[in-house]
């Protein structure tokens, strides 16, 4: 009986979310959270999929397509029936790419039940075309910084043009532990539907969106350099500013603003790393803070190994 077990990191924007829709770049790192899909071979025809920690209604609909996607774009047959079970430490809806290393996870475990070799750049082609059914016009980032882990500058430049540079950057102990999430709780507002709030706001709005989107392509390129540099100042005026145009964009609800300039206070910094919500919450919230002064303060490793097989 054939056993496969793969996983893939969640991820979490530093910059760049909502604006690398529109051809800006976006700073990314996987993080120290997974997805776990493993698939055992069954002596039937049967297709039983489990899930272990996760709870969302919508999740065996998706986990359906992607198998399907996954088996067209091998053009394969599935040689037998299986079990599917997928364990996430990724919390559903926080902006930290957990479809996304889903379908990662997904489309690398299928890929070697059917025999392919494990060739993450098109893992990463179908991991998009995955993401493509759940979010409609995904910038294709997530997926890429789920594949290939570490921390990656993606952007994409047209629909079949996609500039995906892994980078190298060492963090370390000391600095890396001065980042934190927040988890704001889930939003009411899926991410399509946030993605299509800012495309009414920039196509209504468009000399000051267009200041907002240029902006933040510079505080990504200038953030990469601070974090290269380890220049501590720099990246809280940086996030700060980032989080400003969010809030912009409106994509940031009252309530967690209030919760920023509160860790603002403390001397922190924070900003959403999703799509972000305008009633309530909005996902998790990353916070750079040299002291940790809040219980609430989730630590959090970045630049983890991305899909990976487990032997």
């Amino acid at each position: 009986m054939k056993k496969i077990k793969v996983s893939a990191p969640g991820k979490i924007h530093l910059m760049g979310e909502h604006t690398v829709v529109y051809g800006k770049p976006a700073l990314l790192a996987a993080i120290n959270k997974r997805v776990f899909v493993e698939i055992q071979s069954r002596s039937d025809k049967k297709t039983e999929i489990i899930f272990k920690k996760i709870e969302d209604e919508k999740l065996l609909d998706y986990v359906h397509h992607a198998i399907v996607i996954t088996t067209k774009y091998y053009k394969k047959f599935l040689p037998s029936g299986f079990t599917m079970t997928i364990t996430s430490e990724i919390p559903i809806g926080a902006g930290m790419g957990s479809s996304a290393a889903s379908a990662v996870a997904i489309a690398g475990a299928v890929a070697l039940f059917l025999g392919q070799k494990f060739d993450k750049e098109k893992i990463n082609e179908i991991a998009f075309l995955i993401e493509k059914y759940n979010h409609a016009n995904p910038s294709g980032g997530d997926n890429s910084a789920s594949c290939y882990g570490g921390f990656i500058w993606y952007r994409k430049e047209a629909n079949y043009l996609k500039i995906i540079q892994p980078l190298s950057i060492n963090l370390s102990k000391e600095f890396a532990n001065n980042f934190y999430i927040l988890n704001t709780g889930r939003p009411k507002e899926s991410t399509a539907e946030m993605v299509q709030d800012v495309n009414r706001y920039v196509k209504k709005n468009k000399k000051e969106a267009k200041k907002i989107l240029d902006d933040q392509e510079l505080l990504a390129k200038d953030l990469l350099t601070a974090i290269q540099e380890k220049d501590e100042r720099l990246i809280k005026q940086i996030i700060k500013k980032g989080e400003r145009n969010l809030e912009k964009l409106g994509v940031v609800s009252s309530s967690v603003k209030k919760l920023i300039r509160h860790i603002e206070k403390l001397g922190g910094v924070a900003k959403i790393c999703g799509g972000g919500g305008r009633s309530k919450a909005t996902g998790v919230l990353l916070v750079y803070q040299k002291n940790k002064v809040n219980s609430v303060y989730q630590p959090i490793g970045l630049g983890s190994q991305g899909i990976k097989i487990h032997e």
